[in-house]
């Protein structure tokens, strides 16, 4: 008995980080430039979450707008200029890229 309580508490751990975990992502990466403390940076997504707004600049402590997005995921990608990809957004299919500025990405 006193062996199997102690294995219930790590079970119960996992079954708590998978349940947090999303359950769909793209498979690939979603590659972009930015800048950061003035310079131009290269910036990558891999295997982004599925229908989470992902400020694009934010994700790799950059600053304002992203742009000369490739999006080389299984998924379609949607930019957009506002923090909280509510505007009508751009759609970015798998393969596609775009040179037009933008803030945030939703994927799926």
């Amino acid at each position: 008995m006193r062996l199997a309580h102690h294995a219930a508490a790590p079970l119960a751990a996992l079954l708590i980080l998978a349940a947090s975990q999303p359950a769909e992502a793209a498979r690939g990466a979603f590659t972009f430039r930015f800048t950061a403390a003035g310079q131009s940076r290269a910036g990558a997504l891999d295997n982004p979450a599925d229908g989470v707004c992902i400020d694009a600049t934010a994700s790799m402590g950059g600053f304002g707008r992203a742009r000369a997005a490739r999006n080389t995921t299984d998924r379609t990608a949607t930019l957009h200029m506002s923090i909280d990809c509510e505007d009508d957004g751009v759609v970015l299919r798998p393969g596609a890229r775009r040179s037009a500025e933008f803030k945030t990405v939703r994927f799926g």
